[in-house]
């Protein structure tokens, strides 16, 4: 009965290590349900792939637009730099979801949903302000 039971158990660990960790089927919202929240907490992250990326007029860090089947949303996700750095993700003719950079990790924009034309934006780092290099609509 021993045997039995740890040859169940050990059974039962090697199919966990098989399966993967946090799928997709684990979001929280879909669409507009997902506007304005995090794409990691809420599991969009784990399908996402980059679409279109944008880097500053005069250069800078890459800007990746991401977007997730599962949960039809979108959002910008800059790579390490100084929190200088402002990036955004916007939706034609409405919202935008602002952020800053980080030297400790790649930060992600809020979502919106993706049956919007959305696009991401990184500001020129000049000290002026208010110049933005975008990717196109999508």
């Amino acid at each position: 009965m021993f045997k039995k039971a740890v040859g169940v158990a050990v059974a039962g660990l090697v199919m966990a290590a098989l399966l993967p960790v946090g799928t997709a089927e684990a979001a929280t919202c879909r669409g507009s349900g997902c506007t304005g929240k995090n794409p990691i907490s809420t599991g969009c992250g784990d399908d996402a792939r980059t679409i279109d990326t944008i880097s500053p007029a005069g250069g800078g860090p890459v800007v990746e637009l991401r977007n997730s089947a599962t949960c039809s949303a979108a959002w910008a996700r800059i790579e390490k730099a100084n929190s200088n750095w402002r990036f955004k993700i916007e939706i034609k003719g409405g919202a935008s979801y602002l952020a800053n950079a980080s030297l400790d990790r790649q930060v992600p924009t809020a979502m919106v949903g993706s049956s919007n034309a959305y696009q991401a934006c990184v500001e020129q780092y000049d000290g002026a302000g208010g110049s933005w290099s975008c990717t196109g609509w999508h």
